[in-house]
């Protein structure tokens, strides 16, 4: 289960930015998936809040945007959601199309509290 090792991965980060931070604590933490990325969104949050379970870090938040498969047509710059390998434009028919989202594991952002706010 290699979402184990991306919750990982995402943890150490927010380690990371707590510590530069003078160990502000970490409240929540989004990432972005895309449908093509090959992560599984569940297996993903099960990881992370396993990871978590018992640590200096239990508590924290995991947001996850998933991101559907999209292409843009080079002919007709029409953009679609597709399922499918290979695709046809919708709108022109033509087979020259570009995948512009759905291949995305991205760390969004990491919300930290402040700690003159405590």
């Amino acid at each position: 289960m290699h979402e184990l090792g991306i919750a990982a991965s995402i943890l150490e980060r927010v380690q990371q930015e707590s510590a530069q931070r003078n160990g502000a604590r970490a409240i929540k933490v989004g990432v972005r998936i895309g449908e093509l990325s090959g992560v599984d969104p569940e297996a993903l949050s099960f990881g992370f809040e396993a990871l978590v379970k018992d640590t200096p870090l239990e508590g924290l938040a995991l947001e996850i945007d998933y991101r559907k498969r999209m292409q843009r047509c080079s002919k007709c710059s029409r953009e679609y959601e597709s399922s499918m390998l290979f695709t046809v434009c919708p709108e022109c028919g033509s087979l020259e199309t570009a995948c512009i989202a759905g291949d995305e594991l991205d760390l969004m952002f990491i919300e930290l509290e402040d700690p003159a706010c405590v």
